[in-house]
């Protein structure tokens, strides 16, 4: 297995480790949570950043890097769905689509087709992810280790509509994706529904 894909797997392992830190373990280890956060989002970066430079891309990988980005978003999701920040229907979205677009793409790569990826993916993981950092911070200031003012302003925040409103865009964003997803590659789409779904066996729709 080569670096990037352990890198990877490293990920993937971190994601229960997270869960447990902030939504199992009473009263939630923000601090380490937060940590173990931390190297799951900056491995993903280094895992994409050492396959291209050092030409190690492969298809366990290409399929592997995505989930566990999937993966870790959606754990932290559900936790905050668990502590009530956030509103356990929107996370069902969320996670729906995440389930949804994977199985596309490993049904996909069975028969020998591409997904394209798109712009509204990317933009809604990066929404994603400042939203989870936000959350974590604020969570972190709450216990109080960045002063009564930092505190003030959490506790401020976690009495609010914010993160209501916050979400629902992060929503929207992610049904959006899916939608130019499913637009993007309308083809294949057709072809694994017929394949998987319909049981078909002789020529396909193209």
């Amino acid at each position: 297995m080569r670096l990037p894909t352990q890198l990877t797997v490293l990920r993937i392992v971190l994601v229960p480790v997270f869960f447990v830190l902030i939504a199992i373990v009473h009263p939630p280890e923000i601090g380490w949570a937060g940590f173990v956060f931390a190297v799951a989002a900056i491995s993903d970066w280094w895992d994409g950043y050492m396959a291209r430079k050092m030409e190690l891309v492969t298809p366990l990988g290409a399929f592997l890097d995505p989930l566990a980005d999937k993966l870790l978003t959606g754990a932290a999701f559900i936790a905050f769905a668990w502590m009530s920040i956030i509103p356990w229907w929107m996370v069902i979205i969320v996670v729906f689509r995440d389930i949804f677009l994977t199985l596309l793409r490993r049904f996909a790569d069975n028969i020998g087709l591409h997904v394209k990826t798109s712009l509204f993916g990317k933009l809604k993981t990066f929404a994603q992810m400042i939203f989870i950092i936000l959350l974590l911070v604020l969570l972190f200031a709450e216990e109080g280790h960045f002063g009564m003012k930092m505190l003030s302003l959490a506790r401020s925040y976690f009495t609010s509509d914010i993160s209501f409103w916050l979400m629902g865009f992060i929503t929207l964003l992610t049904f959006a994706s899916a939608v130019s997803y499913c637009y993007d590659n309308w083809s294949v789409l057709r072809r694994v529904t017929a394949r998987y779904l319909l049981r078909r066996t002789g020529q396909e729709p193209v």
